[in-house]
């Protein structure tokens, strides 16, 4: 089914969170009468050896077709976070769409062609509520926590309440002091897994947190459900998603975890 059909088309109760997976880190949420586009990386080619550059496969939605969409989250500016071209195809079709952005960064989301009225600079520890949900930035560390002049971090992730569903979305991150305390119990942690290294930061690839990590921080959140990000996409950027169910049957057994596929829907109530 075309995926912007689906969304559209999904039904859900005042009690059910629906999420659409678009990809590295990318989800549609919709809840109640609220659509979110959360680190939409909704462009980009396929793998190209000759370039060395490419995605395993293309995004399942364009940003054409995100008329609909009322909230857009970017934890970082990184560009398959905070896609220039993303942000304004969604803007060329949009009218009222807010965009959410870590408040160091905010000014240069501008430069992308979202007109400053819709931008809304996030600040981590204070919390922004909506009509139908509400949502706590919080710190994350790209290897190491980055700030700028005016104590703002560059990189955040998202604590988000729909209606009593917690749902912790990392962004990319890597565990830091304090920052399960930040967080808290959730009901899913959505959280990155493919890890960091010597040869990947020399390449000018910034890590996160290792498989091992993310499970072992979605059992101390007390996450009913797990669910592993930016493990599919580049093909010198991923881990075999097969590592998965491994990791979580060693480190958190019995913990619930859901590998989504590209254009996948999950419908999740408490």
């Amino acid at each position: 089914m075309n995926l912007k059909k689906c969304i559209l088309d999904t039904a859900l109760t005042d009690q059910q969170l629906s999420l659409f997976y678009t990809g590295q880190e990318g989800f549609i949420f919709k809840f109640r009468g609220t659509t979110i586009l959360m680190d939409g990386y909704l462009t980009g080619p396929l793998y190209d050896p000759a370039r060395g550059f490419g995605r395993n496969y293309l995004s399942p939605i364009e940003p054409a077709e995100l008329d609909f969409i009322d909230y857009v989250f970017c934890s970082h500016d990184h560009m398959d976070h905070a896609d220039p071209r993303t942000l304004s195809g969604i803007v060329s079709v949009n009218s009222h769409a807010k965009f959410i952005i870590p408040a160091a960064f905010a000014d240069k989301v501008e430069s992308y062609g979202v007109p400053k009225a819709r931008i809304l600079p996030a600040h981590a520890g204070e919390k922004l509520e909506f009509e139908d949900f509400s949502v706590l930035p919080v710190p994350a560390a790209h290897e190491e926590l980055h700030q700028d002049e005016n104590g703002d971090y560059f990189e955040q992730g998202f604590v988000f309440d729909f209606g009593g569903i917690r749902v912790y979305h990392a962004g990319d991150c890597c565990v830091y002091e304090g920052q399960k305390e930040a967080v808290g119990t959730v009901d899913i942690a959505m959280l990155p897994v493919n890890g960091r290294s010597y040869y990947r930061l020399h390449g000018d690839v910034i890590g996160n947190m290792t498989l091992e990590e993310a499970v072992l921080f979605a059992r101390d959140a007390e996450a009913q459900l797990f669910i592993p990000m930016h493990f599919d996409l580049f093909p010198s950027n991923s881990i075999p998603a097969v590592y998965i169910p491994e990791a979580v049957k060693q480190y958190a057994p019995g913990m619930p975890y859901k590998i989504f596929q590209p254009g996948e829907r999950l419908i999740y109530m408490k």
